[in-house]
């Protein structure tokens, strides 16, 4: 099964790079590096405060085993308390299948999230400039792979400016992107984006993206097709709206398609992850669920 993360990197990589290399008639349209200006300040803005809001969301439960069968069936809610130690996120489990977990269960999670919580703070303490340095490096190499998969999705790809259109009832832009025949992709965004070519939708008015569509030109393989196949023809698409405070940010994420596992299974894929409930933190902390009166629960 392929990876959301994966693909979600792809797309988004792909947002912040558009405009990188157009050369359209743009009279009757918006100047183009204007606009591509502008929406990369909005999603490089959102991507700088993202950690500063806490969500829910909803994914397709995906099963594997050892054998390559691969297969999509059931939900799952989570509420994420976002951390800038990567190792205290908390992703909280608050509903299956449509039910709510119990109380004990939730109990549970938040007894085990206290012990994690605990232990970091203990080891960091420990070694507190060593912790520190660490840290450091790792944000400044997850600052330079960050860097590495825009460029890498930038230099695969070829954008062009379409015109105008309406989107969701919005006056929109639409740009196209297909891979460059002489891409060289090293990146694992870059690999799964040169898979690709479809649309970008721009929210005129807010310079915002709004959606992505793709259609797999290629069959995409994991594990060297062993594992998992997806035949070509298979679409993506990535959605995203305004939520708290007007900040946009990703609400959906869709990979739909077929093809087959282990070889000879047949293989249908229809996944899908909703971003929803954005909600402003009051603060800055590494540890926001504990900062909390009462967990939040949200209304499904």
């Amino acid at each position: 099964m392929p990876r959301v993360d994966t693909l979600a990197g792809a797309c988004l990589a792909t947002l912040v790079g558009v405009g990188a290399a157009v050369g359209q008639d743009s009279r009757t349209l918006p100047v183009p590096e204007v606009l591509y200006r502008a929406v990369r300040e909005n999603l490089v803005r959102a991507e700088r405060v993202a950690h500063l809001y806490a969500y829910q969301e909803r994914r397709t439960d995906v099963h594997t085993n050892p054998f390559g069968r691969v297969g999509t069936g059931g939900t799952r809610v989570f509420e994420v308390y976002p951390s800038p130690t990567p190792g205290l996120i908390y992703r909280r489990l608050v509903q299956r299948n449509d039910v709510r977990v119990t109380v004990d269960e939730l109990a549970d999670q938040d007894r085990d999230y206290r012990r994690r919580v605990a232990d970091v703070q203990r080891r960091s303490a420990d070694r507190r400039p060593e912790a520190r340095s660490r840290a450091e490096q790792e944000a400044s190499r997850a600052r330079d792979r960050r860097q590495r998969r825009i460029e890498d999705v930038v230099e695969a790809l070829r954008f062009t400016l379409e015109g105008r259109t309406v989107y969701d009832g919005r006056p929109a832009i639409t740009i196209s992107f297909a891979p460059r025949p002489d891409a060289k992709p090293e990146t694992r965004e870059g690999r799964m984006a040169v898979k690709f070519e479809g649309t970008i939708w721009i929210d005129e008015a807010a310079s915002e993206v709004m959606h992505v569509e793709g259609t797999s030109i290629d069959d995409i393989t994991f594990g060297w097709g062993l594992a998992a196949r997806v035949r070509k023809g298979a679409s993506a698409s990535l959605t995203r709206r305004p939520v708290a405070d007007g900040l946009w940010m990703p609400t959906q994420i869709r990979l739909t398609g077929s093809g087959s596992a282990a070889l000879f299974r047949r293989l249908v894929i229809d996944f899908t992850v909703d971003w929803f409930d954005y909600r402003r933190l009051e603060a800055h902390s590494a540890t926001p669920f504990l900062d909390l009166a009462e967990p939040h629960l949200g209304s499904w």
